[in-house]
């Protein structure tokens, strides 16, 4: 058990400190790590951890800190001050969930910091022309809280996922797949490789030189729509 314990909280608090240098790529590494923590738990041959859930949520705000640091560095004034409010709502959360151990607080105390990060780590990385205006701000910021409140409410106040062993729900999705495609899986394999070969000869021969520009014409048509937003 301890030897388990031991190699996901390194994994928990060296991943994140790739936030530093890559902020938006950190911050999803940094969220992978703490999706699949259950994953390599139960795939590591040292036993089960008992009560995970309240060890979960240290490293949880160890990166979570990170990322308001980094945030507080990078952002202008008015996305920096919405990151500290939900920063100190989701530590309080934290506060009293480790008081209490009412892990239902933790709906009210949602983590929308963490979502937030993600948006200000896309828009600053990918998209700088985008203007963060009050109120294109606020419209994300409800966009977001819905979707994390929603996600909260399965997580800690239906607690549905707590029986969920993720390592049982690949295998039977794998399982499944494999008996859907049944006996074709040599007539699926070989029109894959087919299509791979297509693929590597178009591009060898220069006949996907429309998928840039048409990439590119997406992206303007993208862009425009959210500058009039």
């Amino acid at each position: 058990m301890y030897a388990s314990i031991a190699i996901v909280l390194a994994i928990r608090l060296l991943v994140p400190l790739s936030i530093f240098r890559w902020p938006l790529w950190g911050g999803v590494a940094a969220l992978v790590a703490d999706m699949l923590d259950i994953v390599i738990i139960t795939l590591l041959p040292f036993g089960e951890v008992s009560d995970y859930h309240r060890l979960d949520k240290f490293p949880d705000m160890y990166y979570l800190t990170i990322e308001m640091v980094v945030g507080w560095q990078r952002w202008d004034a008015l996305p920096k001050r919405i990151g500290l409010a939900l920063f100190v709502w989701r530590l309080a959360g934290f506060e009293l969930f480790e008081i209490t151990g009412i892990r239902k607080l933790l709906f009210f105390f949602s983590n929308l910091f963490e979502s937030f990060f993600i948006f200000m780590g896309i828009v600053t990385t990918y998209g700088q022309w985008y203007a963060l205006t009050p109120r294109r701000l606020a419209a994300w910021l409800l966009l977001l809280g819905v979707a994390r409140q929603i996600q909260e409410y399965f997580l800690h106040w239906r607690q549905a996922l707590d029986d969920v062993v993720a390592v049982d729900v690949i295998r039977d999705i794998s399982d499944a797949i494999l008996h859907w495609i049944g006996d074709s899986y040599a007539l699926l394999l070989a029109a894959l490789l087919s299509i791979l070969a297509a693929a590597v000869w178009m591009a060898a021969t220069r006949r996907l030189a429309w998928v840039p520009r048409w990439t590119d014409t997406g992206l303007r048509t993208l862009r425009a729509a959210l500058e009039r937003w």
